[in-house]
């Protein structure tokens, strides 16, 4: 879904282009943590009863996908 215009999206890149790297560093991590955030609520909201490493494992499968969160931290929790 794209509901920014042409123009819009380029003044957004002209800006983006107009900033120091740090910068553009500070808030590419501001937004990756907003998506961590939110992953983590949706979560949380839709199954109360989960345990934190539970939920931190959910939001690592939903950004990092099944495969690579195996790799990373092990096999699967049990979710209840």
């Amino acid at each position: 879904m794209n509901d920014t215009t042409p123009a819009a999206a380029a003044m957004r890149l002209r800006a983006l282009q107009a900033m120091s790297p740090a910068r553009r560093l500070a808030l590419a991590l501001g937004w990756s943590r907003s998506v961590r955030e939110l992953s983590r609520a949706s979560i949380k909201q839709a199954n109360p009863t989960l345990t934190d490493a539970q939920i931190h494992r959910l939001v690592a499968e939903r950004l990092m996908g099944a495969e690579l969160t195996a790799k990373a931290y092990g096999p699967p929790l049990s979710h209840g």
